[in-house]
């Protein structure tokens, strides 16, 4: 199974289309993580999992979603109402609380992804407006549920692989 997974594009319709059209008929499910500054009936927010950021319209989208996707939990959150900026352990524990097996939230702009007590928790930084990378950067997640094996790779717009943050590991399934 395989997603694409963004956040913080603030405003851009035609990088977010043309990620869309790139991996159409490829992963079986999109996310959103928050920030998109677009309408939910949008065409380019059309098929994504999405929630509200700090600087979408207020109402537009839920503050997060808990989606089973496949057998695999998912927590989407933004992260600003759970204080990611200063720690991620709010937000870990309303995983924890949710089931989730993986966990994505944006906020902080920074790429990265970790394991927290069996949970991968996954940033795919900010395509628009990225602070840990020159480039904005994106998330394809290619999760094995029979194996219990989930890889996040991450790459820049143009395609670009990061090694420096793509990370494969083992799903806790409880």
């Amino acid at each position: 199974m395989k997603g694409l997974i963004v956040s913080d594009t603030h405003g851009w319709t035609r990088e977010i289309q043309a990620l869309k059209d790139q991996y159409k008929g490829t992963v079986d499910f999109m996310i959103h993580c928050g920030d998109s500054e677009l309408n939910p009936d949008q065409k380019e927010m059309e098929g994504f999992i999405a929630v509200e950021g700090n600087c979408d319209l207020p109402g537009a989208y839920p503050n997060e979603a808990v989606k089973v996707i496949d057998g695999t939990t998912f927590l989407v959150a933004h992260g600003h109402l759970l204080g990611v900026r200063q720690s991620p352990a709010r937000l870990c524990y309303r995983a924890q609380e949710a089931g989730a097996q993986i966990v994505c939230f944006g906020h902080t702009h920074f790429a990265g992804t970790f394991q927290e007590q069996g949970m991968v928790v996954i940033n795919p930084g900010s395509l628009r407006l990225p602070r840990n990378y020159q480039e904005g950067t994106y998330v394809l997640l290619d999760l094995d549920p029979g194996e219990n094996h989930v890889q996040v790779s991450y790459f820049t717009l143009d395609g670009t692989p990061v090694d420096a943050f793509t990370k494969t590991f083992s799903l806790n399934r409880k």
